[in-house]
Order: C-alpha cells, then sequence, then structure tokens
C-alpha cells in the first residue's frame, strides 16, 4: 500500500463546535488510519498554544499551525516564519484604537485584547463567572492579556487573530493591510461575531505542507487534505488529494476532489474510508 501524509483541520473539520466534541467516528478512522501506516498531521489555523489536549492526545505525525506559519514534525520545529515589526505594531495601534478585538498569536504564547480575552475566555470556560479564575485557567492554556506582552514576545508573533462584533472598524481594518500581509473576515454566528485572520502573504497551510513533504522527502502525490474554511483553500489545491467537508464553504467545495458528508455526520470517517485510508 502506498502510505499517504493526512493532513487533517481542526475547526469544522475534526472538531465539531454544534456539539463541542470530536465525534467518536473520527478518532477511530484517524487510529484506524494510523494503524495502516499512513501519518497524520493537523493542518489548523489555531496556535499550537490553542489546541485543546484531546487534539493533541491523538496519534499526530506533526502538524502545520498558524495557517502554516509554524510547522512541527515528530514536535520538533522544522520551519517558523514570524511577523514584520513595523506592520505588526500599526496594525496593533489601529486595532487597539478602533475596539477591534484581537488576538497576536505567538509560538509560544498567545496574547489577546479585552475583547478577544473575554470572548474566548467565555467560549473555553462557560458558564464561569469568575474572572480571575478565568485568567488563571486561560494562562494553563498559554493566552494572556495584550497588557501583559512584553517587546521581546512582539518578535514571536506568527498571526493575527481577530474577534470582534464591530464589523465597520474591522473593515477599515482590512482596507489598511500592507503588500506583504493578507487576511480574511467572515460572520461567525455561532459566535454571534466577525472572526478573521490576518498572517504573512505567501504563508499559507499549503506552505506548511511542502515543508514537510520536503522534510520527510516524500512526494505532494503521496499527499491528502481535508479542510473546510477558506484557510484551506490553498492547501487544499496543493494536495496530492483534497476533501472537503459537507458543512465546508462552497469556495472549498469547488476545488476539491471530493466533498464529503457534514461533520455533524460522520463526514472525516467517511472520508477516510471512502478512500481505503481507513477500514
Amino acid at each position: 500500500m502506498n502510505h499517504k501524509l493526512i493532513f487533517i483541520d481542526i475547526d469544522g473539520t475534526l472538531f465539531n463546535h454544534k456539539k463541542d466534541d470530536i465525534p467518536e467516528s473520527a478518532k477511530e478512522a484517524i487510529l484506524n488510519a494510523k494503524s495502516k501506516g499512513h501519518k497524520i498531521f493537523l493542518s489548523t489555523g489555531r496556535p499550537y498554544a490553542d489546541i485543546d489536549k484531546e487534539i493533541l492526545d491523538l496519534p499526530l505525525d506533526g502538524m502545520i499551525v498558524s495557517c502554516g506559519a509554524v510547522v512541527y514534525v515528530e514536535n520538533k520545529p522544522i520551519y517558523c516564519k514570524t511577523y514584520p515589526q513595523k506592520e505588526l505594531i500599526n496594525l496593533i495601534q489601529f486595532m487597539s484604537n478602533n475596539n477591534i478585538g484581537f488576538s497576536l498569536d505567538g509560538i509560544h504564547k498567545n496574547y489577546l485584547s479585552e475583547e478577544a480575552f473575554i470572548c474566548l475566555s467565555g467560549l473555553m470556560f462557560k458558564n464561569n463567572e469568575d474572572s480571575e479564575l478565568s485568567r488563571a485557567m486561560m494562562a494553563k492554556n498559554n493566552c494572556f492579556p495584550f497588557e501583559e506582552m512584553k517587546e521581546e514576545d512582539l518578535k514571536e508573533v506568527v498571526k493575527i487573530s481577530i474577534f470582534t462584533k464591530n464589523k465597520e472598524s474591522c473593515e477599515k481594518l482590512f482596507q489598511k493591510i500592507p503588500d506583504s500581509l493578507t487576511g480574511f473576515m467572515y460572520k461567525n454566528y455561532h459566535l454571534d461575531l466577525y472572526n478573521g485572520e490576518i498572517s504573512i502573504k505567501g504563508i499559507t497551510k499549503a506552505t506548511g505542507l511542502k515543508q514537510i513533504t520536503n522534510y520527510l522527502n516524500k512526494a505532494i502525490e503521496a499527499t491528502v487534505a481535508i479542510g473546510d474554511s477558506l484557510n484551506d483553500l490553498d492547501i487544499l489545491q496543493a494536495a496530492g488529494l483534497s476533501i472537503c467537508m459537507g458543512n465546508g464553504a462552497d469556495e472549498c467545495k469547488k476545488v476539491a476532489d471530493f466533498t464529503t458528508k457534514d461533520i455533524s455526520d460522520d463526514g472525516l470517517a467517511y472520508a477516510l474510508k471512502h478512500f481505503n485510508l481507513a477500514d
């Protein structure tokens, strides 16, 4: 059998936000694919600090995090691209002055504005009214308030994530993004806010896929990418086989080789079994 490198997105592909869990069928299919000799990689926009233990406990051979800015194989960082400092400082100033909630995603830590901190702590620790406890729990997850950020931490920023209800200011921000950066924004109906990302132009999940295939001396044809959202477009176009979730964005369905079932209908497991990557 030709063993594959399987790249799996987290949110909307592996993790079901509607049910707040990873489907058991997905876990079983991943374990089965691994037992057949395939290699399993995460491919996510999340920074490493935002990846839950339940996900990290899967039999992973590596991961692409922060949309390709940081890449790991067997827990070893093989690639890292950090933000240009002048552009980063200008964006922070604009977001702070215009009430845009943001997270500065670093290699080891994330620093969140007050709006983003409240949003994410509420999401991660539901029904928790104790702000001090929330701060302690967020710190355990390597998420800290922006005001605690030191100058040296700015040099480790790899991506900006946006969590805000302020659509107009967000649109102005995206008009100000310099040519060296790129970004997108969408309405997140699950969280009732606007989500966005601003990353380094040319650095995508496809960058991570190519770094890993080069490192392991594998052909692109041996890769499988599974995703659902706009930040998966590049890796779906680059992979040897591309699979979009049934709940995925129309743009992803157009470029994918195959559209599987919805995440709530065991879509990940269905895809792996359909291509005989799992039993």
